[in-house]
């Protein structure tokens, strides 16, 4: 399209002097131009037009002027016959359409746009309402904002919507689609519903339970792919600017394993929901469930965007204002104590599932599909690979019975992460990882490193990572040459300074006292030994947290 719009115009060079020969070799040249316009218009069109009905209209109308100029005679030797129009130009009134259309559209297109629901949505779900063929979101362009912008009073314009983060693409959930023409979506029998690996592709357009209609795919992760879906039955609140009516939909993939988990993910929803009526308890709701064509599908409010877009969007690499970091913290360990009292574990704590809503002020907890019961021990056996890794604490990876408390440690970690916006265990692997905790805590005790030794090699069947000797093995890659490399470590001595860190992330406006207060937290939050770890009801008493 760049090329038919951007292309130029091909010149007709006409003397005042042409003679006769040079007269029919104009009209042949103005003939191949016409031709050539219609060739333009009708790829062009194919292109851009679809999209721009006004813009279609316009060019109908030249249309019409170039069929009617096709049927002149081919010389002006006749008085009757009118003046022929300039056909170069008349091709540049046609590019010129053209491209105000290509223009238009590349205001309105983007590739995979995040963006949250706004009023003009609530316009197009109402039109929704009336016209079962059609519904558009139309996007904003987010703003930037510093570190010291982050609102917590009121909602900023254009922010991303994420739910349910996704593996790397990741780390990136709940998006509104781009602007997209609905379609009829196509039946099972007339394409086939799931992909290879048993994700659900569902159609714009397409009606789930005879009552959600599917506005746009948010994406896939691990378990699920999750859809953006206005609820048919719902009555919008006439005393809110929020749309009542749009939902989320998480799809879990079509296999036995994933089904079978999903059950516990809804019972876990389902008693968080009935212990928490007001909603007061920052857990995200599950407002219905039900199957479709062999998937699960769970129905959640929407919720803004995920945490980790918010400090992208809004800290970028310093992260995000200290004052935030304390009320998100207060609503993470609200939401904890909301688990704990319902004896749930949630198992995979980190900023892709934690939720804030569109004033940003509000931060919810979700992906229930790691939690188990405390009560049930056949959902928590020792297994070393529980929890997204930069957030997995520390007797996971040791290959201990794990608790409550590896939500604790995760929590810190994005406390940590918020307020510096940097990972603070980014390790590749277990092993790094564990050599990540030790610079930072000291050395692990030594009736942990002989527990995890005996589990290692004789539950799980796998090398330790410490030596019988209590040195700490090291595996690493060389710099140089890119081979695997085996160092065995004696001293693990203290590298990392976390006061230093914190300090360093200080802006002007944050409180060195303040700063100070979140250390002293991170500190007991973060402790080796699960047993010595901060409880919640602690943690809700502490001065970072109560002011």
């Amino acid at each position: 399209m760049k090329s038919d719009l951007e292309g130029g115009v091909e010149e007709v060079k006409i003397t005042e002097n042409a003679t006769a020969q040079e007269t029919i070799t104009k009209d042949t040249q103005e003939t191949q131009i016409l031709q050539q316009v219609e060739i333009d218009i009708v790829s062009s069109k194919s292109d851009v037009i679809h999209d721009l009905p006004a813009e279609e209209i316009k060019i109908q109308g030249i249309q019409s002027q170039i069929e009617a100029l096709k049927k002149l005679p081919k010389t002006l030797t006749s008085p009757k016959v009118p003046e022929k129009l300039d056909v170069s130009t008349l091709k540049m009134d046609i590019l010129n359409v053209l491209k105000e259309a290509r223009n238009t559209i590349a205001g309105l297109k983007y590739e995979n746009a995040i963006v949250p629901q706004t009023k003009s949505e609530a316009d197009v779900i109402q039109s929704e309402r009336t016209s079962p063929t059609t519904a558009k979101l139309i996007p904003k362009c987010p703003e930037k904002m510093s570190k010291h912008d982050v609102s917590l009073t009121e909602s900023n314009p254009g922010d991303d919507f994420d739910m349910f983060s996704l593996e790397e693409q990741q780390e990136n959930v709940f998006s509104i689609v781009p602007p997209v023409q609905i379609s009829a979506a196509p039946t099972c029998e007339e394409s086939n519903c799931d992909d290879g690996e048993g994700y659900y592709r569902a159609s714009v357009g397409e009606i789930l339970n005879a009552r959600y209609r599917v506005l746009g795919t948010v994406g896939k992760g691990v378990f699920s792919t999750v859809l953006r879906c206005l609820d048919l039955h719902a009555t919008p609140a006439e005393d809110s600017d929020t749309n009542s009516s749009v939902v989320a939909i998480k799809l879990i993939r079509n296999n036995d394993t994933m089904r079978n988990a999903s059950q516990t993910e809804i019972k876990v929803l389902k008693t968080l929901g009935s212990r928490d009526p007001k909603d007061r308890k920052h857990c995200v709701r599950l407002l219905d469930h039900f199957e479709h064509r062999n998937h699960i599908s769970l129905v959640f409010e929407p919720m803004q965007m995920n945490l980790r877009e918010a400090m992208k969007k809004f800290g970028g690499k310093s992260g995000i204002a200290i004052q935030a970091v304390r009320i998100f913290a207060r609503h993470l360990l609200i939401a904890l104590s909301h688990l704990e009292a319902c004896d749930v574990v949630h198992a995979d704590v980190k900023p892709d599932n934690i939720l804030l809503d569109d004033k940003q002020t509000t931060v919810k907890v979700c992906d229930f599909g790691s939690a188990f019961f405390r009560t049930d021990g056949t959902h928590h056996d020792p297994t070393p690979y529980l929890v997204s890794r930069f957030y997995r604490a520390p007797e996971i990876i040791l290959g201990f019975p794990y608790d409550k408390a590896v939500d604790m440690w995760s929590i810190g970690c994005c406390l940590f992460e918020m307020f510096t916006g940097q990972v603070l265990f980014p390790g590749s692997t277990n092993n790094e990882m564990l050599k990540l905790f030790m610079q930072l805590k000291g050395k692990l005790p030594s009736k942990f490193i002989k527990r995890h030794r005996t589990v290692y090699l004789e539950q799980f069947q796998m090398e330790p990572h410490f030596t019988d000797e209590m040195k700490f093995i090291s595996r690493e890659t060389d710099r140089v040459t890119g081979k695997p490399i085996v160092r065995h470590l004696e001293g693990m001595k203290t590298r990392t300074d976390l006061g230093n860190i914190l300090m360093a992330a200080k802006s002007s406006t944050d409180k060195k006292n303040h700063v100070q207060e979140l250390q002293n937290l991170l500190d007991k939050m973060l402790m080796l030994d699960p047993s010595k770890r901060i409880c919640v009801r602690k943690a809700l008493a502490h001065s970072f947290v109560k002011k």
